[in-house]
C-alpha cells in the first residue's frame, strides 16, 4: 500500500530510520536546476532514480535500476518528485515488484521540500 506523507514528516521519519531510502525520481536536469535533498542531513540512504526524462519519455530501464539498488523488500522507501505525481507512479511501479511498504512525498521537492526549508543542496 502506497502512503502519503509530507516533505516534512519524511524528513523526520528518514532521520529515524536509518535503515529508510529516500528515492529522487526527478530528472538530471532538474537535480541540477533545483537541488536534491542534501543527503549529510539525513540517516536514511539516499538515491536518484529518474523515471521519465526531459522529453516525458518514460525511463524503460526504471524497474531493473531500481531492482540493481537491492533494498530490502521490508524498508520503508519514500519516493519525491517535483510535485508528488511522478512518485506516485514510481510508487506504483516499485509496488508490483513486491515492496508494501512505500511513501509518496505529496508536496514534492519543488513544491515541498525546498519552500519548508529543508536541508538541500544544487551542484
Amino acid at each position: 500500500m502506497i502512503k502519503s506523507i509530507s516533505s516534512e514528516n519524511c524528513f523526520k521519519q528518514l532521520n529515524s530510520d536509518p535503515n529508510s531510502y529516500l528515492i529522487d525520481v526527478r530528472t538530471p536536469m532538474e537535480w541540477s536546476n533545483h537541488g536534491m535533498p542534501d543527503e549529510d542531513a539525513i540517516e536514511g540512504i539516499f538515491f536518484k532514480l529518474m523515471l521519465i526524462n526531459e522529453d516525458g519519455i518514460e525511463n524503460i530501464n526504471f524497474v531493473n535500476e531500481f531492482n540493481s539498488l537491492e533494498i530490502p523488500k521490508d524498508s520503508n522507501i519514500y519516493l519525491i518528485c517535483r510535485s508528488g505525481a511522478r512518485s506516485l507512479h514510481a510508487a506504483s511501479i516499485i509496488e508490483a515488484e513486491g515492496y508494501q511498504n512505500l511513501f509518496n512525498v505529496e508536496d514534492g521537492f519543488v513544491m515541498g521540500w525546498l519552500p519548508k526549508g529543508l536541508p538541500s543542496v544544487k551542484y
